[in-house]
């Protein structure tokens, strides 16, 4: 893996090596080593490119690479670089060195006598070593990320030690282009954007507001077997509950405010869980009453910038499968158990791999809470991963706001990773809140706060479940189950009897009272012509009835992978056993 990141970084510096042989005015920003491949940030001045350039540059950097050149490493003073950087008109390399820290080494690589770039390292020795690459995509970034600062472009490339493996990465990429929710959202009719509504506002149509519903059903559903109770709370609130939660302190950005007659100090909620605590807090409790567990499916208000924006995946309004419980430190472990069982069950329903991150704070300053306070709860998390047997690691820095947690990664169906359902400890916020309870002596005692969601963001979850898929949504949640195509006006009372099964007939598990969803297509069109809207709609069965059908009491029917043939008689048993 080392010698890989080694190869990708060279690789970095060979590209901005092509880019000043090809365009010699340009600046250059930062180019690292990243998931899968590289990429160099370059000021182009007056020069506009695109991917149609990408070949040229591309084409140069193989050149560059044949002539076997040296990568080496030279460490210099603070004085040198920025005269080599001020000689050589390289701004942001200035920039980049003014702000090093007095006595920090500082390196340089040149590779052959062609390039030098201010650069930590570390790299390959020689650009014979450098595998198989290709250069994807230019987009937009900001320096440093500042989106106050100048735009550069940032070209990307992906590399890997043998061109076998770069060709099977570059085949999942064509496949994930062909699974790309927000391409198949459209395709579906499932949901869409407006410029009037704003970016990141996504819009569910009725196709998508049934999937949206039903993937709300099933998430919710395992709590409410164990002892969940449903609450409703505003979409906003007074500033100061989220000064007294810490959310105000640590994350200000995320809160809105609202002018209001009454002069009131409100801002729209980023989250849930400090109106769940004051539910909680409304009425005297005893140890007795422990665990009081509440749920919601609520949609909260985060601003993200326009760049980061992105269909499903990134949305200004997040809908969460949201879930806090109240209880006492001998009952966290009996809870974990319950969550934990059931985002092992939903994931294994739905067909996606889970892994395990346990997630643990970083010494930076975002968090609340004293540091004996984490201690105890990252000891209490890792200490349940264990009891329950899973396999996990530890992602530093990944902690919530408030207490680590334990976060499951499903796996879809191309191996990435996704970070979706998430199980917190926080022992924190009850504290802050002033929340009590009676104890068996008559003491009062703080409760401990577990927060949970089992697929997270819905609309992220969509976004997932629909790539994961491909579209091809089981029956259970595609929002029509069953198209039935006629091949002509005479079989109208056939059709009806049809129909008169179907709305007798709920689907299986993993929902009861889940009807079936159905469409008659008995328009004039040609019968290649309906099979083509229905397969391009992704409808998991497809009826055709003809003259034929109506003679032998039979029906046709199509699905994605085979077609099929049952009784009338049999057409609800057979709908049922449909995965």
């Amino acid at each position: 893996m080392e010698n890989l990141e080694k190869m990708r970084h060279t690789l970095s510096h060979v590209l901005a090596a092509a880019v000043q042989e090809l365009y010699p005015t340009t600046t250059f920003g930062i180019g690292p080593a990243i998931d899968n491949g590289f990429y160099y940030d370059i000021d182009f001045g007056d020069t506009k490119i695109s991917d149609t350039d990408l070949p040229k540059i591309e084409k140069k950097m193989r050149g560059i690479i044949a002539r076997k050149l040296p990568m080496t490493k030279r460490i210099v003073s603070k004085e040198e670089a920025l005269n080599w950087a001020h000689k050589n008109n390289q701004a942001y390399k200035i920039e980049l060195i003014e702000d090093l820290p007095d006595g920090e080494e500082i390196s340089f690589y040149d590779l052959g006598d062609i390039f030098t770039d201010l650069c930590k390292g570390p790299h390959a020795e020689n650009t014979s070593e450098l595998g198989a690459f290709k250069l994807v995509r230019i987009a937009g970034a900001y320096w440093r990320g500042d989106e106050k600062r100048e735009m550069l472009t940032r070209i990307y490339g992906v590399a890997f030690a043998t061109e076998e493996e770069l060709q099977e990465y570059l085949k999942k990429q064509e496949e994930a282009k062909a699974r790309d929710h927000r391409k198949l959202g459209k395709e579906l009719d499932l949901f869409c954007f407006s410029d009037l509504v704003g970016s990141g506002l996504p819009l569910f149509t009725p196709r998508g507001t049934v999937l949206r519903d039903l993937l709300n059903e099933f998430t919710q559903s395992y709590r409410l077997k164990n002892g969940y109770k449903k609450v409703c709370i505003p979409h906003i609130a007074n500033v100061d509950l989220y000064k007294t939660s810490g959310h105000y302190e640590k994350f200000p950005e995320m809160l809105q405010f609202v002018s209001q007659e009454s002069g009131d100090h409100l801002a729209i909620k980023p989250v849930s869980c400090p109106h769940h605590s004051q539910i909680f807090a409304s009425s005297p409790r005893s140890y007795k009453d422990l665990p009081i567990k509440y749920l919601e499916t609520t949609m909260v208000y985060r601003d993200e910038r326009k760049g980061e924006l992105g269909g499903l995946s990134r949305v200004r309004a997040i809908t969460q499968d949201d879930s806090h419980v109240f209880c006492t430190e001998d009952q966290v472990g009996d809870i974990f158990g319950e969550l934990i069982a059931a985002a092992k069950d939903l994931y294994k329903k739905i067909d996606m791999k889970l892994k395990l991150r346990l997630s643990f704070r970083d010494n930076s300053d975002g968090y609340i809470g004293t540091p004996e306070m984490w201690q105890k709860a990252e000891n209490a998390i890792q200490e349940m991963a264990d009891k329950f047997e899973m396999d996990y690691f530890i992602g530093e820095g990944e902690a919530a706001m408030y207490g680590p947690k334990m976060d499951f990664m499903a796996v879809d169906a191309l191996g990435r990773e996704w970070q979706l359902a998430t199980v917190q400890l926080d022992y924190a916020m009850p504290a802050r809140f002033h929340l009590e309870y009676t104890d068996a002596d008559g003491s009062k005692k703080t409760p401990i706060m577990i927060h949970c969601a089992l697929i997270g963001s819905i609309e992220r979850f969509m976004s997932v479940y629909l790539e994961h898929t491909a579209g091809w949504l089981p029956m259970w949640c595609a929002p029509e189950n069953v198209r039935i195509l006629t091949v002509n006006d005479q079989v109208a009372d056939y059709v009806g009897k049809i129909t008169d099964i179907l709305d007798q007939t709920e689907l299986s598990n993993p929902l009861p009272h889940n009807k079936i969803r159905y469409t008659v297509d008995d328009s004039a069109d040609s019968l290649g012509k309906k099979i083509r809207r229905a397969t391009g709609m992704k409808i998991p069965c497809v009826i055709i009835v003809g003259p034929k059908d109506v003679e032998s009491n039979m029906i046709s029917v199509r699905l994605r992978d085979r077609e099929e043939k049952t009784e009338l008689d049999n057409l609800a048993e057979f709908l049922k056993e449909l995965k």
